[in-house]
Formats: C-alpha cells, sequence, structure tokens
C-alpha cells in the first residue's frame, strides 16, 4: 500500500508532538559514508537550535569515523538528543545511537556488535566489517600453532597468508581500535558522563564480546545487560512509529536512493 508524502508528514508531526521534539528521519540502505554530513547539516540549519532532537534511524552500519561527526554536528544544535530506532541500528548505526543522551527503542528494535565496515581493498562494492580480518588472522595462527603437520601449514596456511597485505592488516587493525576509541568517548561524553569505568566497560563489550556481526541486540539486552538508558516505546507512540517506519520502506521500494533524510517542514526531504 502506497502511503503519501501528506501521511507521512502527519506521522513525522505526530512523533514531534508525542515527544516535544524535533525528528530527523535518516534511513539508509547502503553503508553510511560521509556525503551524508552536508543534507544532515541543511536540515539541521532548516530546524534551527532546539531544545530537543530526535533522530529517526535506520541502517546497518558504514564508516569508522562517521558516528563521532553525526553526533557531534546534531548536538551543535540542541540540548538533549535522542535516537529513535524502529528496525535496525547496527555497527556505525549502533555508535550514533550510544552518543545520544536515550535510545527509543521498541519491540522490533535492534542495535548491534560495534563492528565498523571498511571498503574491500579489492572489490570497490563489496564492503567486511572489520573484525572478520582479525577473525582470519586469528584462525591462522592458532592453526599453525596446534598443527603437527608441516604440510598443512605449507599447502594450506602459507597461500592464505601471502594473500594478506601489510598494509591492509594494519589499516584495519586501526579501524578496530578507533571505533573503541570513539565508542568510549561518545559514551563518556553522553549517556554515561563522567563515568568513564562504565564507559569502557560497555565500549569493552560492544566491541569483543559478540561473534556475529548481525547480532541482535534487542531492547532488554540493551537496558538490562548494557546498561543503556533506553526508553521503551509501546502503545500510540509505538504505533506510529512502527507505521513511519513502514512508509519509509514502502516509499524506498522503488526508487534508487541510497537514503532518505527528511524533516517534517513541508516534507521538504533531501534525497540520493
Amino acid at each position: 500500500m502506497k502511503i503519501s508524502n501528506k501521511k507521512r508528514l502527519s506521522l513525522l508531526r505526530s512523533i514531534e508532538k508525542a515527544r516535544n521534539s524535533r525528528v530527523i528521519s535518516y534511513i539508509s540502505y547502503s553503508p553510511m559514508d560521509d556525503y551524508v554530513l552536508i543534507p544532515l547539516y541543511k536540515q539541521l540549519c532548516s530546524i534551527g537550535k532546539s531544545e530537543r532532537i530526535d533522530l529517526f534511524l535506520h541502517s546497518y552500519g558504514g564508516l569508522v569515523d562517521l558516528p563521532y561527526k553525526i553526533v557531534n554536528l546534531i548536538r551543535e544544535f540542541c540540548d538533549h538528543f535522542s535516537v529513535i530506532i524502529p528496525f535496525v541500528a547496527k555497527s556505525a548505526a549502533t555508535m550514533i545511537a550510544i552518543g545520544a543522551d536515550e535510545i527509543i527503542m521498541g519491540p522490533t528494535s535492534e542495535l548491534g556488535p560495534i563492528d565498523p565496515l571498511v571498503k574491500h581493498p579489492k572489490y570497490e562494492d563489496m564492503w567486511v566489517p572489520v573484525q572478520s580480518i582479525r577473525m582470519c588472522i586469528e584462525f591462522m595462527e592458532d592453526k599453525i600453532a596446534q598443527s603437527c603437520n608441516p604440510d598443512m601449514t605449507t599447502s594450506l596456511l602459507f597461500p592464505i597468508a601471502d594473500k594478506l597485505d601489510p598494509w591492509i592488516i594494519g589499516d584495519y587493525e586501526k579501524s578496530i581500535k578507533a571505533s573503541y576509541q570513539y565508542a568510549e568517548a561518545l559514551l563518556e561524553k553522553n549517556m554515561f558522563k563522567n563515568n568513564r569505568d562504565k564507559a569502557k566497560s560497555v565500549t569493552r563489550i560492544m566491541t569483543e564480546k559478540y561473534f556475529s556481526h548481525g547480532y541482535c541486540i534487542n531492547r532488554k539486552e540493551a537496558k538490562e545487560e548494557l546498561g543503556l538508558n533506553v526508553v521503551q516505546a509501546d502503545g500510540a507512540l509505538w504505533d506510529i512509529i512502527w507505521a513511519l517506519y513502514l512508509a519509509y520502506d514502502d516509499y524506498m521500494q522503488n526508487k534508487d536512493y541510497s537514503f532518505i533524510m527528511e524533516i517534517a517542514d513541508d516534507l521538504k526531504g533531501i534525497e540520493k
């Protein structure tokens, strides 16, 4: 069922009224890159300085440096920053969420491990979770250490090792360390303000505990096990949030855009 722009505008306005905030929607179906910063800045300028800004966010992740930039840019325009997650905010998008003062989550909302994506050095359209490189190296180290068969080491593992460019390994390792640094800084400056030990502990869990890039951290785990400031959305508010997400999902089905970013003001969306 096609949902009109007028209906989308109505849903955005309803969230703003219920939350007493200004809402920016950012729905991305491709890895987040720096190209979102200019449209985000334009939307923030349109809104102007506000007491509360909510980012309505759906993304599977992207570049490791971007979340820190996005959070800091939004905070230039508001006193209180929240992230609304209707469905998925993984990896780099999770980093945006933990940089907020609160995270609004419902039954379908997912955070994920902090495992940023990097472009494959050979295949330009392929994005690789940086932890997968580390796991490959650890796998080879373990097999070499455990092997009593020198032929396996020579015939199987060395050819794999030869394909690993030291520069690439170093770059991926830097990305892992950067994600840890950014996540800790975002937590310590915002949600866990002046509580460095808690920021360090949660960062370590989110960067090291989970082995699957797609692991689902639901609202219960985010709140009770990680101690994040999660506001549970239920009832009428959640119905509006979910309806708006479905409207975006429907709208993007037949569009050749990598993302949509819009505010309620006359529904002047910026699409690319």
